[in-house]
């Protein structure tokens, strides 16, 4: 179990430094690619004619990256546009079997739309706290949220999702301690953007898919958003504020996990 753990880290530092070499917007593929990498090694390939939500989420992620990529730092109505279509599908894509079986009519469109919007808003959040941050910032509120929501899919009976949230830490770390040692500001912005919707949807799989408490699965998806109780009137951002916002709601989250938690079985994981 060693590949999956290093893998994710091994590949985003690996493509954050080839983007620091090449073309700085690569780096939004860095948290993709090191999920695909640990998917990989848990799962094998990820399959063309997917059943299941967790098969889906490596084509999504590519895809919310090649947005990001494409689009770059630059803030533009297109680009924004691109990015909340994607997430949009992302959210349709992940939700279907649940909207087809079990949430029919409104209660299944109010889900598509909320998480199509926290996966867009995510995104948009950590870039914007970016711009005035330091540049290992955006990366390690990333990893503070997928660190807290790996244990609790784990407590939702669902190893498999905490092992891949667990590959969205490890890539953000990487990416964090490269933005830490180096010149890495806007290649660590650009992973944390292209990455964020990734909380939104595992916590979605988990409550979905799994036995996540409900609860905690929204407490876990809204935590990146309330990072920008941080952001400034000067538009500076403040770590105690954010990081500490962050970080409680990580934590009720997971205490609604433990609670929520069901009782123990031997056909677990």
């Amino acid at each position: 179990m060693i590949l999956p753990a290093l893998s994710p880290a091994l590949v985003a530092g690996g493509v954050l430094l080839l983007a620091k070499r090449t073309r700085v917007a690569f780096a939004g593929l860095a948290g993709a690619l090191g999920y695909l990498a640990a998917h990989t090694a848990l799962l094998g390939l990820p399959e063309l004619e997917p059943v299941a939500a967790v098969e889906r989420m490596p084509y999504i992620l590519l895809a919310i990256a090649a947005v990001v990529t494409v689009c770059g730092a630059r803030a533009s109505s297109v680009g924004d546009a691109l990015l909340l279509l994607v997430c949009a599908a992302g959210a349709w894509w992940v939700t279907e079997s649940a909207r087809s079986n079990d949430l029919l009519g409104t209660a299944g469109g109010l889900l598509l739309g909320s998480l199509a919007l926290l996966s867009y808003a995510s995104s948009q959040l950590l870039g914007s706290i970016s711009k005035g941050a330091k540049s290992w910032a955006a990366p390690l509120l990333l990893a503070t949220s997928a660190l807290a929501l790996a244990p609790a899919l784990v407590m939702g009976r669902s190893a498999v999702l905490g092992q891949l949230c667990g590959a969205v830490c490890a890539a953000s770390c990487a990416a964090a301690f490269l933005c830490r040692r180096g010149d890495f500001e806007e290649e660590g912005a650009l992973m944390a953007r292209a990455a964020a919707p990734a909380i939104s949807l595992l916590a979605a799989c988990g409550a979905l898919y799994a036995y996540l408490d409900p609860w905690a699965a929204g407490c876990l998806a809204l935590s990146p958003l309330l990072a920008g109780f941080g952001l400034q009137r000067d538009e500076d951002w403040s770590p105690r504020y954010g990081f500490g916002a962050t970080s409680l709601l990580c934590l009720v989250g997971l205490w609604l996990a433990y609670k929520g938690m069901p009782a123990p079985s031997p056909y677990d994981y």
